[in-house]
């Protein structure tokens, strides 16, 4: 058995193909397919038919995010840098003169701080090339007010304000005091007229707690009959510290810290304005004693008070302006709203050689007229070309 087997075995081997003869073939067979699929692409298309659209699976592209950089630029140009929100805030200093009227626009948002002098929002007062604020303001698409700021109650900061509550939806007035009856000048009477014929809420600075309000409300409705009788509510009320929401922007009040002054200015609402790493102050008049209450205050509640822009308080006076609170304010603009050629000689020399000593770029309505700031991405600009529209006296 094992000598036949040997010769079943012997003759299959004789009768197949040697092994290395099979390899050739193969690779020869695999040139030549390459070969033709290179001469004749349609090939590759009937060998390998794509699969139908319906059944092949469905991916969604996605781009790569690249995350925000959030430098902010140290050079005075406030060049544009990448996006920290969607937002833009928009700040115009208009030339009112002699007076203050300062618009800021983010988010659907509106405040107007201060309205300029009796006139400055009225076509009837014929003044060569003077604004008209109230046309400003619709030029501008606005319609309505969310805040309304009346920093203290001089006619070159609120002359008009019975204008713009009169022709604007305001929603809320921010006023650091309402003067007694027999303060009453004809811009602050129609001012009074205005407001009461209003759905404007009026928000009124304190330095006593809710508590406190309470029961010298409870004594006064003690003292008085019930048709003179008050209601307490807070929302009527505002503090040193408080923040306003305003679009991604927070505005912070840093005055008044008393609710007694010899001098009216020292009244004066001050607001912190805080976008995007970009910070603003707006000072209205406030003047030494104020000045010297807000350094206070910020120390002791760990507020920086440096800023990128400052609203120079007063017009550039040296009422204002010490050199202890401009050197803690630091600011890298200043801005003068002042009038040319004024009786008044401001800005005052001593403040203008504090704020260049401390670095400060200066721009004053007297000279570039309306001012405008944009701030965008974490960066600032300032246009210093833009006008309003002069529009005629009727």
């Amino acid at each position: 058995m094992k000598r036949n087997t040997l010769k079943l075995d012997r003759k299959n081997k004789k009768n197949s193909f040697p092994n290395w003869l099979v390899i050739v073939g193969v690779v020869v067979a695999v040139v030549l397919l390459l070969w033709i699929l290179n001469s004749n692409p349609e090939f590759i298309d009937i060998l390998f038919p794509e699969p139908n659209a319906t059944d092949a699976p469905q991916v969604t592209q996605v781009e790569p995010t690249k995350p925000a950089e959030t430098t902010k630029p140290d050079n005075k140009e406030g060049a544009t840098s990448s996006s920290y929100t969607d937002s833009i805030l928009t700040v115009y200093f208009f030339d009112v003169g002699q007076a203050d009227s300062i618009l800021l626009m983010t988010d659907d948002k509106v405040m107007l701080v201060d309205t300029g002098n009796a006139g400055d929002a009225d076509t009837t007062v014929k003044v060569k090339d003077k604004i008209n604020l109230s046309h400003e303001l619709d030029r501008l698409g606005i319609s309505k007010i969310d805040y309304l700021v009346a920093t203290h109650p001089h006619e070159d900061h609120m002359g008009s304000m019975y204008k713009i509550i009169k022709l604007f939806d305001v929603k809320e007035l921010y006023a650091n005091k309402i003067l007694p009856e027999h303060e009453w000048t004809n811009y602050y009477k129609r001012f009074v007229e205005a407001l009461d014929a209003s759905n404007t809420h009026l928000v009124t600075p304190t330095i006593y707690s809710d508590a406190e309000l309470q029961d010298k409300i409870n004594v006064y409705n003690r003292a008085n009959p019930k048709d003179e009788q008050l209601v307490f509510n807070s929302a009527d009320y505002f503090r040193v510290g408080d923040t306003i929401p305003f679009g991604n922007a927070s505005v912070t009040i840093l005055a008044p810290n008393s609710e007694s002054y010899s001098d009216t200015n020292d009244y004066s609402i001050v607001l912190l304005v805080e976008f995007e790493d970009v910070k603003l102050l707006l000072t209205g008049d406030a003047g030494k004693a104020s000045e010297k209450e807000m350094i206070a205050f910020a120390n002791a509640n760990g507020i920086d008070l440096n800023v990128d822009i400052l609203k120079v308080g007063h017009h550039g006076s040296r009422t204002a302006n010490t050199q202890e609170f401009i050197s803690m304010v630091d600011p890298e603009y200043a801005i003068i709203m002042v009038e040319e050629e004024n009786s008044y000689g401001l800005p005052d020399e001593d403040v203008l050689e504090r704020l260049e000593k401390q670095g400060a770029v200066i721009y004053m309505t007297q000279e570039y007229g309306d001012i405008k700031l944009t701030i965008n991405d974490g960066a600032f600009e300032f246009d210093l070309s833009y006008a309003h529209e002069v529009k005629g006296a009727k």
